[in-house]
């Protein structure tokens, strides 16, 4: 058995899941052994875990965010984001289709259209706030006491 044969065995047998599932990518061995289709996915039942995204910069963390968000949003599961520096806000808007970006899809074997996701943005300072952004007030002592102070 080759290693390409080894590698889609694995994959296969430890991504299979039972329920519901979203995708959160393509499985690939390298650059030279990507095997169209080999899908890595998460079962929904196992969201209510924590989970960890961790790397260099530009390894992709926050397009796997964003990924995860728009999978769970297509399956009318709501979510909710902390964007300190704006980096998510884009996934409001239907972005635009890219060459690069489409004949790696198909490389993978995910299609991919673009599309909007319904947002809320929502802010505690109002600063930089587009008009439709919602200012919300939280009080810290209501994380420690449950009570808003008087």
């Amino acid at each position: 058995m080759s290693n390409i044969d080894k590698f889609t065995e694995v994959i296969a047998n430890g991504y299979t899941t039972k329920g519901d599932s979203f995708v959160l990518g393509a499985a690939m061995l390298d650059e030279q052994h990507i095997v169209k289709n080999l899908l890595v996915k998460a079962p929904l039942r196992t969201l209510n875990r924590h989970g960890l995204i961790a790397g260099a910069t530009g390894t992709g963390k926050t397009k796997t965010i964003q990924g995860i968000a728009e999978s769970l949003s297509n399956k009318g599961i709501s979510v909710f984001l902390m964007d300190i520096k704006g980096d998510l806000s884009g996934i409001a808007e239907a972005g635009d289709c890219n060459p690069k970006i489409d004949e790696r899809h198909e490389k993978v074997g995910i299609a991919w259209e673009p599309h909007y996701l319904p947002v809320e943005m929502l802010s505690l300072s109002k600063k930089g706030c587009a008009p439709s952004c919602y200012r919300q007030r939280i009080w810290t002592s209501a994380f420690f006491q449950n009570s808003r102070p008087q």
